[in-house]
């Protein structure tokens, strides 16, 4: 049954990250081809030429302007997609395009479900009632599914009322657009509507939202020296070392206690990689029979634009998310390779890396990250940076929580003692979730699980996102707030967070460092207060 699962599994991931099985549809009412960038055209244009098709996006030769007659063939990849339902004014085509895509990729309607009903299976021959109960069960804060619920209910219930302030604001816009006449916004129109509604925010211009990788690497080497005591080196690689061009070896060694490990950073894309950013552990730390410890070996995979090794600042912040798991890595000392570091509870391991991110959103550190930090200009840049990424990030906050509690409950859903039984099955519980948690009406015809890799990967824990989300903001007001780069609360988070690794039961991890007043039963299990995460989205919460 296992060997099944694994298969299962697989088969899944690849079908969702498979462009090839995304198809394409045919746009009856063509596309103002000029409404798209040229690197989103490149791209569509690409991905039609991989499916075989002749039909592409060309800009008219009338001094570049012209409708794309119909009928135009999109590809229905997720890039291609975003690239419609960002760009293209005609409600009619981003509908077309958004729903078209919602039923692909084919394959994984049905295998979904296989999928899911054998893990419930497999959980209840372990004595579990289901996948999301062995999950919570094993070793989760969370404990139980009723906790993770409970958790999810209790921040829908504290930032509804601002998902529909926000809600109204898409939908006047969308009156101003395509007239008073027009249907409320649909999830069709979200990232059109966002997108016109903060292109039209006020920026000072004079700012730029790119970091440099060479600065980037700088900042996280100070951020680390000033927080833990750890010296980042760049080292060369060995013969026979590298698996690809552009790897670079770091060497971590702390300033007292010796060398931590080596970290790999394979930044850039090539052919066949890993599409995602990802922390990978090569070797495990450990207790060595003669009584030293194994450090380490950890590889860091992203992808960013190699041309002109610009990052824009979500890409920093990816970046920085990383290394955060590898310093969960880096300094965790347990005696056995199986607790070491990320192998813990799944929803305390995103912690370190959703607290790392703090470094570049704050307004006080963010200049380690960019050229002559110690310049008073610098920091008026960092400070104008910083308020424009906040006022990004918050400007629909409650509306981006909503989408990830709608996800977590869509997960517990599928890993559920009673998974849907068929494809219709399926559809009607997506359905009533997006109808009691979305401000969005929900579609009877919505299949966002299909693309979803996360219910193979962190099937019955892709709630953990939302409880280390929460986690991070506490740990960072508690802890950091008064001073970014405290050693003693650095230290602290050292010793008491991510030095156990997963040898340490994650309730206590939590209240080592937060206080008991920081987590409430709930459900016959733990969940944080959900003010944190309302935090972390730019939520007001009740005094």
């Amino acid at each position: 049954m296992s060997e099944d699962l694994a298969t299962m599994g697989m088969a899944i991931t690849q079908n969702a990250s498979d462009s090839s099985r995304m198809g394409a549809v045919q746009v009856l009412n063509g596309v103002w081809v000029e409404e798209l960038s040229p690197s989103w055209r490149n791209h569509m244009n690409t991905q039609l030429s991989l499916l075989g098709s002749k039909s592409q996006f060309r800009m008219h030769g009338n001094g570049g302007t012209g409708h794309l007659m119909p009928p135009q063939l999109v590809p229905l990849d997720q890039s291609s997609v975003n690239g419609i339902v960002q760009s293209i004014n005609d409600e009619g085509v981003r509908q077309q395009v958004w729903l078209a895509s919602r039923q692909t990729p084919a394959e994984n309607k049905q295998a979904i479900v296989d999928f899911c009903i054998l893990r419930r299976d497999f959980a209840q021959l372990l004595g579990f009632q289901s996948h999301a109960h062995l999950q919570a069960g094993l070793a989760s804060l969370a404990g139980t599914p009723n906790a993770v619920v409970s958790f999810l209910d209790q921040a829908h219930v504290a930032s509804r009322d601002r998902a529909a302030e926000e809600y109204d604001v898409l939908r006047q816009r969308k009156e101003r657009l395509m007239g008073s006449s027009s249907r409320p916004p649909q999830q069709w129109d979200r990232a059109y509507l966002m997108g016109a509604i903060k292109a039209h925010r006020t920026i000072d211009s004079s700012v730029s939202m790119y970091l440099s990788l060479h600065d980037c690497l700088r900042g996280l080497g100070a951020v680390l020296k000033q927080l833990t005591g750890i010296l980042l080196e760049e080292v060369p690689m060995l013969p026979g070392e590298s698996w690809a061009p552009g790897v670079q070896k770091m060497l971590a060694v702390h300033e007292t206690d010796g060398e931590l490990g080596v970290i790999y950073l394979d930044l850039f894309p090539r052919q066949g990689k890993f599409g995602q950013a990802a922390h990978f552990t090569l070797r495990c730390g450990r207790k060595l029979k003669n009584g030293e410890y194994q450090t380490p070996v950890i590889a860091l995979a992203c992808n960013f634009e190699q041309s002109h090794a610009l990052l824009t600042h979500h890409n920093a912040a990816t970046l920085v998310h990383e290394f955060g798991h590898a310093l969960h890595s880096l300094l965790s000392r347990t005696q056995y390779q199986h607790l070491s570091g990320t192998r813990g509870a799944m929803d305390v391991i995103e912690v370190p890396s959703h607290f790392m991110e703090n470094y570049v959103n704050d307004a006080r550190t963010l200049p380690l990250f960019m050229p002559d930090s110690s310049k008073a200009s610098t920091a008026r840049k960092a400070e104008a940076m910083a308020k424009q990424v906040k006022q990004d990030r918050h400007m629909f906050g409650a509306l981006d929580l909503e989408t990830q509690v709608c996800h977590s409950l869509m997960d517990q859903m599928f890993h559920s003692p009673e998974p849907p039984q068929s494809q219709a099955a399926a559809a009607d519980a997506l359905h009533e979730i997006w109808s009691k948690y979305s401000s969005f009406p929900s579609q009877r015809d919505h299949s966002p699980h299909l693309r979803f890799a996360h219910l193979v990967n962190y099937g019955g824990s892709y709630y953990s996102y939302a409880y280390a989300m929460c986690l991070a903001s506490c740990v960072w007001e508690k802890l950091f707030q008064d001073d970014p780069l405290s050693r003693h609360a650095g230290n602290a988070l050292r010793h008491k967070l991510l030095r156990p690794g997963g040898a340490k039961d994650p309730k206590d991890l939590i209240t080592g460092v937060l206080g008991h007043e920081s987590l409430q039963q709930a459900g016959g299990g733990y969940m944080p207060q959900s003010d944190g995460l309302l935090h972390h989205y730019g939520i007001p919460t009740a005094a």
